[in-house]
C-alpha cells in the first residue's frame, strides 16, 4: 500500500490468491457444495456478501488504525468467531476453548491498557517508507 497500490487492489489481490490456492481442496472436498444448483448458490452467496463485504469493510479499516491495533484486532477474530458460533448457530465450546477465549479477552486488554512506548505508536495510521536496498 506504500507503493502506491490501494487498498481494494491489495485486499483483492490477498483474497483472489487465496481462493485459487484453494480451488483443489474445493476440488477434493466440495462435491455435495457443486453437485447441484441450490448449494452452489450459497456458496456464490457467503463469498460475495459476507466475505467481500467483510473484506471491504476490513481493508477499509486497516486505513484508519495504527499497524500495531490492527494487529491486535485480528488477533481478536478467532475469539468473536468462537463467541459468534455459540450465540449465534449454538455451538458448543469445550473448557479449553473457554480457556483460550479467557486468554486472549485478558491479553487484549493488557495490550489495551499498555502505555504507548513510542512517540508515533499513538499517532494514527501513517505509514512510514522503509529504505530499499537496490541490487548492485
Amino acid at each position: 500500500m506504500n507503493r502506491g497500490v490501494g487498498r481494494a487492489a491489495a485486499m483483492g489481490a490477498v483474497v483472489d490468491l487465496d481462493g485459487i490456492a484453494l480451488m483443489p481442496v474445493l476440488l477434493l472436498t466440495g462435491a455435495p457444495l457443486i453437485a447441484s444448483a441450490q448449494p452452489m448458490m450459497v456458496g456464490i452467496y457467503m463469498a460475495l456478501v459476507p466475505m467481500l463485504l467483510g473484506y471491504l469493510l476490513f481493508g477499509y479499516g486497516l486505513t484508519r488504525v495504527t499497524p500495531s491495533a490492527a494487529t491486535t484486532l485480528t488477533l481478536a477474530e478467532p475469539a468473536i468467531a468462537a463467541l459468534l458460533a455459540v450465540v449465534l448457530v449454538g455451538e458448543r465450546l469445550p473448557a479449553i476453548g473457554w480457556a483460550g477465549l479467557a486468554g486472549i479477552c485478558a491479553s487484549l486488554l493488557v495490550l489495551s491498557l499498555a502505555p504507548a512506548t513510542h512517540a508515533c505508536a499513538a499517532e494514527p495510521s501513517r505509514s512510514r517508507e522503509l529504505p530499499i536496498r537496490q541490487e548492485a
